[in-house]
């Protein structure tokens, strides 16, 4: 059944909604360090009030969480290549920009397709590896390699972040490839927040101690932290690809890193150099070229059998 343009504008909203919602992200967390709160004990909070946070969900929609053994193997997978996400991104936040930081890390699509290459044989079309190169050249203009004095302070953050792009490319793989494909969303993203928290407790206890919000002002930002970028994020996310489809979702998730990026600029005033500018700008182009893939092919299979009927 054809959606409604009211079904169109609604799902335009929310997949908007939460684009800009992921984008965040840098807003709560970097007033959290700012304060004296570490890595893992910030994650810790914001992932378990997050799981806290969706269960009276789960008890309204009345969603069974019985779990089978297989189901629990590939969802503790899942909550370590989160968590591997999670850290390497928010520790990036220590070297880098958050805005650019949170552009590396939206690089997780092209990452995507070397993974199907690499273990489903899934060859990228010609589309694709256009922007796997503009990303590449992207990630070149952000750290200034070859291109102009290299700040090595800002290359340690790239190297922490780059790979934080391939382990949330490994959560949606797995996602799409595994037994959780038919699971309901909700549920997925309760059990794999929850076991994400769950090992940054193990975690932030592992390195010394889980530190305690000490103050009225850190409440509010680590519950804004888990509510805002985290679940409703998550939730406006699936409804957004319902009501639109993955494809306009993922054109709209371009305002992740637009969002973190105009963070960073107006609110905690950090730098952008023209060529960072450029770099940021051919990921965002190599994101929408990957979302779009399918349509380019199609319309130029078309134009290419119409030129041939003429």
């Amino acid at each position: 059944m054809e959606p409604t343009p009211q079904h169109k504008l609604r799902g335009l909203l929310i997949a908007g909604t939460s684009s800009v919602a992921f984008g965040f992200i840098p807003l709560f967390t970097l007033p959290l360090m700012a304060i004296g709160l570490r890595t893992p004990s910030i994650l810790t909070y914001r992932f378990l009030f997050a799981a806290l946070a969706m269960f009276p969900l789960l008890l309204y929609k009345k969603i069974d969480l019985r779990l089978t053994v297989r189901e629990i193997g590939v969802l503790l997978s899942l909550g370590l290549v989160y968590i591997a996400s999670a850290m390497g991104l928010q520790l990036g936040y220590h070297y880098m920009p958050s805005g650019v930081a949170t552009v590396v890390h939206f690089t997780y699509p092209v990452y995507v397709i070397l993974l199907m290459l690499l273990f489903y044989r899934q060859r990228p079309t010609r589309v694709m590896v256009l922007a796997i190169l503009l990303a590449f050249f992207g990630v070149l203009c952000l750290s200034g390699l070859g291109l102009e004095k290299v700040d090595r302070r800002f290359l340690i953050g790239m190297l922490i972040v780059a790979p934080t792009g391939l382990a949330y490319a490994s959560y949606m793989v797995i996602v799409n490839k595994s037994v959780v494909r038919t699971m309901n969303n909700i549920k997925l993203s309760f059990y794999a927040l929850l076991a994400c928290g769950s090992g940054f407790l193990v975690i932030a206890l592992f390195w010394g101690d889980l530190q305690g919000i000490p103050s009225l002002e850190a409440w509010g930002l680590t519950i804004a932290l888990a509510i805002i970028p985290t679940v409703v994020a998550n939730i406006t996310l699936v409804e957004g690809v319902k009501l639109i489809g993955s494809t306009m979702s993922a054109i709209l998730g371009a305002l992740e890193p637009l969002t973190a990026v105009v963070i960073g600029f107006f609110v905690f005033d950090e730098v952008l150099t023209p060529l960072r500018l450029v770099g940021i700008l051919l990921i965002i182009l190599s994101v929408l070229l990957i979302a779009l893939s399918g349509r380019i092919a199609y319309f130029l299979k078309v134009s290419h059998l119409r030129k041939r009927h003429r």
